[in-house]
């Protein structure tokens, strides 16, 4: 900080009256003179004071500027190393955003292979479903040749039981079949028998 300086400046003269006047106007401008040299040394002080100031100020300005200008260049560090990482950090964003779109696209050919899936579950449902229904109607229809098989075996014993039947009254037939058979030849030999014995009578009688 700079002072203002008063200066006070005494104009010398020299007389032309008399020497005394003169002698004494010499002394005043001595006087005058060494007033205006304390003057201008306090000023000189004042001055050297105020330069040295101006230039601790002017030290302290250019550090200041100094570590500004270090900050500035560790802040251009650091914006570069944050323009890096945000850099980084979109290659990341768009890597993982081209995975989701891939994934995304996945998911749909599962939900479509899904409901595929389920729509193939709902025609199995209806198979199941029309399967039962027959299987229900081979039940029913099981029954019944159940029942008709109860049927065909009594039908089948009953037969069994005529064909035992005949076959006892085949054999008992046959039993008679080899008696009336044993009668028809013995009872032919014996018409053989009489109708020669016939014939031999007739034959005498003829001759008589």
């Amino acid at each position: 900080q700079t002072c203002a300086l008063p200066i006070c400046l005494h104009s010398t003269a020299f007389a032309q009256n008399s020497a005394k006047e003169g002698l004494e106007r010499i002394k005043t401008n001595l006087n005058n003179s060494k007033t205006n040299l304390t003057e201008y040394e306090k000023n000189l002080k004042i001055v050297d004071g105020n330069l040295n100031e101006v230039n601790k100020a002017k030290s302290q300005v250019e550090g200041q500027q100094k570590q500004v200008l270090q900050q500035v260049e560790e802040n251009k560090q650091a914006m570069g190393r944050v323009g890096g990482q945000e850099k980084e950090l979109n290659a990341l964003i768009a890597d993982e955003k081209n995975k989701m779109n891939v994934e995304n696209q996945k998911i749909a050919e599962y939900e479509a292979m899904i409901a595929k899936i389920r729509e193939n579950q709902k025609k199995r449902e209806a198979k199941i479903a029309d399967y039962q229904m027959q299987i229900t109607q081979l039940g029913e229809e099981k029954k019944i040749w159940q029942s008709r098989e109860q049927t065909l075996r009594e039908q089948y014993d009953q037969v069994g039981q005529k064909s035992r039947a005949l076959a006892s009254e085949e054999k008992e037939w046959k039993a008679k079949q080899q008696g009336y058979q044993g009668e028809v030849k013995r009872w032919g030999k014996e018409v053989e028998r009489q109708q020669k014995i016939s014939d031999s009578y007739n034959s005498l009688a003829e001759v008589k």
